[in-house]
């Protein structure tokens, strides 16, 4: 395997990896948003305990194909960019870092 072993220090993990930067956190929200809209619609059927019934897992599947398609690639190309990993040598691109979040996706500090 051609790859280099790196330690990430605790508590960096937010800053340092890619899928926690910005593919988790984002995904995770807006399926969170499409589960929270379903039950904020209502007329649900019950169970005979009076509970909420489960979303059908076709609807679930729906739900994680949109919440993807949400998640740009520009966002994952720059994820790389941010957390160091496929920046110029050249230094041309190290602002990168410093950058805020895309407009409308919460960042691992707004949880």
């Amino acid at each position: 395997m051609n790859g280099d072993l790196v330690i990430i220090p605790g508590g960096m993990t937010s800053q340092l990896q890619v899928l926690d930067v910005v593919i988790n956190k984002p995904f995770k929200y807006h399926l969170r948003k499409r589960y929270t809209e379903w039950l904020l619609a209502g007329n649900h059927a019950l169970t005979p305990s009076g509970k909420i019934q489960k979303p059908a897992v076709r609807r679930l599947c729906e739900w994680i194909l949109q919440a993807w398609a949400d998640v740009s690639p520009e966002s994952i190309v720059n994820g790389f960019k941010k957390c160091c990993i496929s920046n110029a040598m050249d230094g041309s691109e190290d602002d990168v870092l410093w950058e805020e979040a895309e407009p409308g996706c919460p960042t691992r500090e707004s949880e």
